[in-house]
């Protein structure tokens, strides 16, 4: 594998933003926090129901538990608009639609498009992941690379190529062909 044609579309950029937030320790205690701190909020408004309109206050506490229950649901589906949203942005826009040549060299990765050129070192290569619809390489600070699936002529040579640069580099090379975003 030395050379790769690659044009973004709105959805890769989507699912590329989506995994790489599953994966964020930050968002991750984001989502948890946000989840307690909405349930406490539903009970302390409860406790004071309790003296004038018990009925009331274990109704509140029965939405709020279904609430509770749907909560994560529900902001999977905020996330997933939002970051819609954003790849629409004027930021992403000028990714979206433009040829990428990606060179694999014996030390670096190369991708040049008109917009931009630019230089990835192998040994700043964290881990790397295959899932059902793209490769992805999770870079040591703190930004990643994608290659969808769909536009990789021969996927299994590039997963070979990735598995060996893996060994090659001491890395962990993860399939998680089952994720989706939740």
């Amino acid at each position: 594998m030395k050379e790769l044609q690659l044009t973004l579309s709105e959805h890769d950029q989507l699912n590329a933003l989506l995994f790489s937030m599953s994966k964020s320790p930050q968002i991750i205690k984001a989502r948890k926090r946000s989840r307690i701190l909405f349930i406490l909020l539903m009970l302390i408004l409860a406790i004071p129901f309790f003296y004038y309109e018990p009925l009331l206050a274990i109704l509140i506490i029965v939405v709020s538990v279904v609430a509770f229950l749907f909560f994560p649901k529900y902001l999977g589906i905020y996330y997933k608009r939002y970051f819609s949203k954003y790849v629409k942005s004027p930021e992403f826009q000028n990714r979206i639609g433009i040829p990428h040549t990606i060179t694999f060299e014996d030390n670096y990765l190369q991708i040049k498009s008109t917009q931009m050129e630019s230089k990835y070192q192998y040994d700043q290569f964290e881990y790397m992941t295959e899932t059902a619809f793209a490769f992805f390489i999770k870079l040591k600070m703190a930004d990643q690379l994608f290659f969808p699936k769909q536009q990789i002529k021969d996927t299994a040579e590039f997963k070979a190529f990735l598995t060996e640069l893996s060994q090659r580099l001491h890395i962990a090379y993860q399939e998680e062909l089952d994720w989706r975003w939740k």
